[in-house]
């Protein structure tokens, strides 16, 4: 089967250039290799405002696709052109022809994205080492796609606004395969070859109570939901009992939807600015315990919090 090119109507909107390829025989992993040099082709254009690349949504099909979005629509006529995209065309030609794999252009407006889980990472390269950063994502990238339950990846390269700034997004089918490919020897080495040219890296895990806890390093699991669950009941509830004694009467006049706004939105900006930060960081070893941390750490902490629960509830029965 050769490559075949079966754009949409183009429009004004029509700013998404989709690449896929499905692969009939040989070795996935070499192609997938190959699609990931195309999307760092295109990032390295300019012209790109964000790619990504999304895997087969069945294992049985091996179609993979990349998909990217231009500044302007006319770019993607540019991008058809692009001297470095036509050689790596040449490059597969011989397996299109030989029905090793076959590959699909389309235009579209739109194009959504998969994955159960996901990793936001903000790279921060350094001032004239944007090429040095372009090689090492081509590895990284081809790495990365091979790896089990890999759903994707969203890459935006730095714009005018934000000078040497690369955010990629990472998705993958569950916690534990985002984990295995975190704390992997291979990710290990391959962001070593990055610290040369990286002056920082901020890695952002989604979540329950986004906002409210740290984002944590490469590899470390964030704090479990009912850890979260009891300090934040511990910030809040003091909150809530004095609202109720206090602010309440001197709000009965209001209308009861005016009048829990405004008690819920003070509630949630002391709980967000007061309470947790200082939760937080008298529990941090609780929160996150590193290998190093004693043992009776947890037990410990977890009693402490019962506790402050007790004196809590103690001291708001008599106060109230």
């Amino acid at each position: 089967m050769t490559q075949s090119s079966t754009p949409s109507a183009s429009s004004a909107a029509d700013t998404v250039h989709l690449t896929k390829l499905s692969v009939k025989s040989g070795d996935v992993g070499e192609h997938v290799h190959w699609l990931t040099r195309l999307m760092m082709v295109g990032v390295e254009s300019g012209e790109v405002l964000s790619a990504e690349i999304i895997p087969s949504s069945s294992p049985d099909e091996n179609v993979w696709t990349l998909v990217q979005r231009f500044h302007e629509p006319r770019f993607i006529a540019e991008w058809r052109a692009n001297s470095a995209r036509l050689k790596l065309l040449e490059e597969v030609a011989a397996k299109i022809e030989g029905n090793e794999i076959a590959l699909t252009d389309a235009v579209s407006s739109t194009y959504g994205t998969v994955g159960s889980v996901a990793v936001a990472i903000v790279t921060h390269v350094k001032s004239g080492l944007e090429s040095n950063y372009l090689e090492f994502e081509k590895q990284f990238q081809s790495a990365q796609a091979k790896r089990r339950g890999y759903r994707g990846v969203y890459l935006q390269p730095p714009t005018k606004k934000t000078p040497g700034i690369w955010t990629t997004l990472i998705r993958f089918d569950s916690p534990d395969a985002l984990d295995e490919w975190f704390v992997s020897d291979e990710r290990k080495k391959l962001l070593s070859l990055a610290e040369p040219v990286v002056s920082s890296t901020d890695i952002q895990l989604t979540g329950s109570f986004p906002g409210w806890f740290p984002a944590q390093e490469a590899g470390r699991k964030g704090p479990p939901n009912w850890k979260t669950a009891m300090l934040i009941l511990m910030g809040l509830y003091p909150i809530v009992m004095l609202e109720i004694r206090f602010l309440n009467p001197a709000m009965h006049s209001m209308p009861s939807a005016i009048a829990n706004f405004i008690g819920n939105s003070i509630s949630v900006a002391l709980t967000t600015w007061v309470t947790m930060p200082l939760l937080i960081k008298a529990f941090t070893p609780w929160l996150f315990p590193e290998k190093e941390t004693p043992a009776w750490v947890s037990p410990v902490s977890l009693a402490l919090l019962l506790v402050c629960f007790a004196i809590e509830i103690a001291l708001l029965w008599r106060l109230l």
